[in-house]
């Protein structure tokens, strides 16, 4: 299932996002949410939009920066009113003081909604002073122990280190439940598929070889997509779904 997320359309009111993902080749939403766009964490607004334009939020992805247990409790009772089977976690940033809510209380959480796809996102290996990682527990083998659910965020793999796409995606394969698609260059993340330097195709073969059978969400820069300009949008998502099901036959 190929899904687009609103970050595609962050510049846009959430109506607007919903309206054109409904004329576009997408049939679902992946709702990611922000502490600025009040929006996103309106969730009647979020049914009554989804309901209107026919247009489900499959999937959620939290907020990346000051999590704490509260916050999960109202990205669950999100996911559970709006009918959302998939949940994207990052892991927690140093600069934030509670780190508990993600070691501690997810698992938990896990527990207790099984139903539920809770995914830790793989993180760019960004550091401060040059060796102090950026996020902690963020090793492709912690995040991968907190729900045993991940999801491979393609821009935030560095494709000079030793850890590849290829390499990220065969220590994740069997807990990958989401792919975040885009591209990237050695000095911009988010961008238009197949265009830089990231094997998408042989990620979606391997993929396809292995029989993978969740989510899948395009997360593209607004710029790439053409935002602001309505009919070019709707032909760079038509772009990049034509781009996907070449490689990725469902």
């Amino acid at each position: 299932m190929l899904i687009v997320s609103t970050s595609c359309f962050k510049w846009y009111w959430l109506h607007k996002i919903f309206k054109l993902v409904s004329l576009s080749w997408y049939d679902w939403l992946n709702l990611d949410l922000s502490p600025v766009d009040f929006d996103t964490e309106n969730i009647l607004y979020i049914k009554e939009l989804s309901q209107t334009f026919k247009v489900p939020v499959v999937s959620i992805s939290a907020y990346e920066r000051k999590m704490d247990n509260n916050t999960v409790d109202f990205i669950i009772q999100m996911a559970r009113e709006l009918w959302s089977k998939s949940i994207n976690f990052y892991p927690p940033h140093r600069l934030d003081k509670d780190n508990s809510w993600f070691s501690n209380y997810l698992p938990k959480i896990k527990e207790k909604n099984p139903d539920l796809n809770i995914n830790i996102m793989n993180v760019e290996p960004k550091t401060f002073l040059f060796f102090i990682p950026e996020y902690k527990d963020a090793t492709l083998s912690t995040i991968k122990k907190i729900t045993n659910e991940t999801a491979l965020v393609v821009s935030n793999v560095d494709p000079s280190s030793w850890i590849d796409l290829l390499k990220t995606f065969s220590l994740l394969w069997n807990s990958i439940k989401n792919v975040y698609l885009s591209d990237k260059s050695w000095n911009k993340q988010d961008m238009f598929l197949w265009k830089w330097d990231m094997p998408l195709r042989d990620l979606l073969w391997k993929l396809n070889d292995n029989w993978y059978s969740w989510l899948f969400t395009l997360k593209i820069n607004p710029k790439e997509i053409l935002a602001g300009k309505d009919d070019q949008v709707l032909v760079k998502l038509l772009e990049a779904k034509e781009f996907f099901l070449k490689h990725f036959k469902i």
